[in-house]
């Protein structure tokens, strides 16, 4: 079944597309036989196979449930019309270029607010997602989609929010967000311009969890032009590695900084990394550690610079 709609009005534009269905799985229930049978121009013979179940065996029937399947489908988009308009005057012109007039103005109608809806459910899975776009005192606009499954591997939601300020210069505002089983995530970014000063930060965060494998990300960007362009950048990896079918783990911490200055007069920047890790393969002990830093300094008259490295590894038996 379909159906299909539009419309457009002195207040809004529009539209919806809406489908479903119904599908009998019932024919998959019927055993199948196949006889033994003979390849041709070869003497290799394939087995029978008797009262073979696709529903059964080939696990539909754990996936879908149900041999009685349906699914509807439904899509929305509208748009909102904003009642305030931007005016532009248009002038007459006659001959050395003197206005005569203005007789007419053009009005341009100011950004309404967008939205967008899709939704589709069958058995095996739900999916929804949200999309609006909206012009109010700020500009905004926002996401949301999500799925509800059978299994929990499908099953997610993602969503994210952006704003722009125009208030006192303009601030720029973004926040994304993810959430399964397998991988959650958070992004937060604001960027600000004013006469005076830009300033921006940035923050990620992740995580992942599966059988074998627990990882953690961490990263942060900050920056301004205040009283001289800084900016200072971390970041940060935990990792747990188990593999009993390896017969090997892993463990360790990876993190890195950065800072930079400058000036008309000077240049700075100072970078350090360290990591260490530790674990077995195949029952044999393994570690080790890394640690770096290096720094420069320029200016007009002179320049300076130092760099540090150490290490250190160990495997039981081998090496040390």
């Amino acid at each position: 079944h379909q159906n299909f709609s539009a419309g457009n009005n002195e207040n809004s534009v529009e539209a919806h597309i809406g489908i479903s269905g119904e599908a009998n799985l019932d024919f998959l229930n019927i055993p199948l036989t196949i006889p033994e049978m003979t390849l041709p121009y070869t003497m290799l013979t394939t087995p029978q196979v008797k009262d073979f179940s696709l529903w059964e065996k080939t696990g539909l029937k754990d996936f879908l449930k149900t041999t009685k399947q349906s699914f509807d489908l439904s899509v929305k988009a509208q748009y909102k019309k904003n009642k305030d308009k931007h005016i532009i005057p248009v002038p007459f012109y006659a001959k050395d270029f003197h206005v005569l007039s203005t007789p007419n103005d053009i009005f341009i109608p100011a950004m309404g607010n967008i939205t967008y809806d899709f939704s589709f459910k069958s058995g095996i899975i739900t999916l929804n997602t949200n999309v609006g776009l909206y012009n109010q005192s700020d500009i905004v606009a926002h996401f949301l989609t999500s799925s509800s499954a059978v299994t929990d591997a499908l099953q997610y939601k993602l969503e994210g929010t952006s704003s722009l300020t125009r208030k006192r210069g303009l601030k720029l505002a973004t926040a994304l967000s993810l959430s399964n089983k397998f991988v959650e995530g958070n992004h937060d970014s604001t960027i600000s311009w004013t006469k005076k000063n830009m300033e921006a930060s940035v923050t990620t965060s992740a995580k992942v969890q599966i059988p074998i494998l627990r990882m953690n990300f961490k990263q942060e960007l900050n920056g301004n032009t205040k009283s001289k362009p800084t900016v200072s950048s971390f970041v940060e990896l935990m990792y747990d590695l188990n593999s009993p079918e390896l017969h090997s783990t892993a463990t360790g911490i990876i993190n890195h900084k950065l800072n930079l200055e400058s000036l008309t007069s000077y240049f700075s920047v100072e970078s350090s990394t360290k990591g260490d890790i530790k674990g077995s393969v195949l029952s044999r002990e393994y570690s080790g550690t890394i640690a770096s830093e290096a720094s420069t300094y320029l200016n007009s008259k002179s320049t300076r610079s130092s760099v540090k490295l150490q290490g250190a590894s160990k495997v039981d038996g081998i090496w040390n």
